[in-house]
């Protein structure tokens, strides 16, 4: 039922249940006994989706600049540079754009270890190499193996999780920018929110720690399991958490290192850097999505900016609210579009 359009219409083609028909696998779905599929089907279930609309959609691209156009002192569309996925750089114009929000898990890449002694016979794994080394970690190993693990974002939930079911590890280390992995803890409800300024290109201020009943299912996990490892090994192994950036002295004690090598994707600030100076914040339009308030007279009727962000129940976007949040966009960036002239109402979408 949590599928990309069952909730709406039942009787749409585009139900998981039609999906698996036309891969010719709905009885033995059925057979399966599954409540979930798996993710490697929903995947090609997306795909599956998608290709219906390859001659209406343009995938593949990448947004990697904005630039207003100015007429009569307002701004009358936006020019957008899109790079598509031969290299290939081209530039289109348009009303209403879509863009990712600012996002916590956005942050530079990792910097180098300084304090990484090879010689004493530490190594380093990236998390997208970890699934095809993780044997290397779970072996009976005397004195047990001590693993640190640096990185923000749900890949390093996910990785550490996994860690956190070998029983044969010895201390588990985490250097993360990502605030929901912090300890939990019980939140005094008394104490007064404090109001915060409305900064789309500024990153989020840390908010305080959360809850148990308002953390992931994920996060209580790892918590879980980090207790009962605790009490296996009679306090000597235990899962250490750590909020910041420096991860040399944190790391130093570690037999392995595991990190998040990637590079980042390209920050709003750096797309919408060059009209920063005629935002004036952004109004909620709902959980997940924002619209861009700017200087009175600075851009035209019509003109818009649309800001989109994941921050569905227990911080996991599920398919039908993206599917929901898509429809609810394409309502909204319509709305007005009837004055747009040559082409205006194109609507850009940002990777996200």
């Amino acid at each position: 039922m949590y599928d990309l359009a069952t909730l709406r219409n039942p009787r749409t083609a585009f139900s998981y249940v039609n999906y698996l028909l036309a891969r010719k696998r709905l009885i033995e779905f059925s057979n399966s006994d599954r409540l979930n599929p798996l993710r490697e089907e929903f995947e090609d279930y997306m795909r599956w989706s998608a290709e219906h609309f390859k001659d209406e959609v343009r995938y593949g691209s990448e947004v990697v600049g904005v630039a207003p156009e100015v007429e009569a002192d307002a701004v009358q569309s936006w020019k957008v540079a899109v790079k598509d996925s031969a290299g290939k750089t081209y530039v289109v114009r348009a009303r209403s754009l879509v863009a990712p929000s600012p996002s916590r898990a956005s942050s530079p890449a990792a910097q180098p270890l300084p304090t990484v002694d090879f010689l004493s016979g530490q190594r380093i794994i990236s998390m997208d190499e970890y699934p095809s080394r993780r044997n290397e970690l779970r072996g009976a190993n005397e004195p047990r193996l001590n693993v640190s693990l640096v990185g923000s974002g749900e890949k390093t939930a996910e990785v550490l999780d996994d860690l956190l079911t070998c029983s044969r590890l010895g201390n588990i280390t985490v250097v993360t920018e990502d605030e929901s992995l912090a300890p939990l803890t019980v939140l005094d409800d008394t104490k007064p929110s404090q109001p915060q300024l409305c900064s789309i290109w500024a990153k989020p201020t840390s908010a305080q720690p959360a809850s148990v009943t308002e953390a992931s299912e994920l996060v209580q996990t790892i918590y879980m399991r980090a207790y009962e490892k605790l009490v296996q090994s009679k306090g000597e192994f235990r899962l250490r958490v750590i909020i910041g950036k420096d991860a040399a002295a944190a790391c130093s004690h570690s037999d392995f290192i595991i990190r998040d090598t990637a590079a980042s994707p390209l920050l709003n600030t750096a797309l919408f850097q060059g009209i920063d100076s005629l935002i004036l914040g952004c109004r909620p339009k709902g959980e997940s999505l924002e619209e861009v308030q700017f200087k009175r007279g600075a851009v035209a009727e019509g003109c818009r900016l649309w800001l989109v962000s994941s921050k569905s129940e227990g911080g996991r976007a599920l398919a039908k609210d993206i599917a929901l949040m898509a429809g609810e966009i394409v309502r909204k960036a319509a709305t007005g579009s009837s004055e747009v002239r040559d082409g205006a109402g194109l609507q850009v979408q940002a990777r996200i």
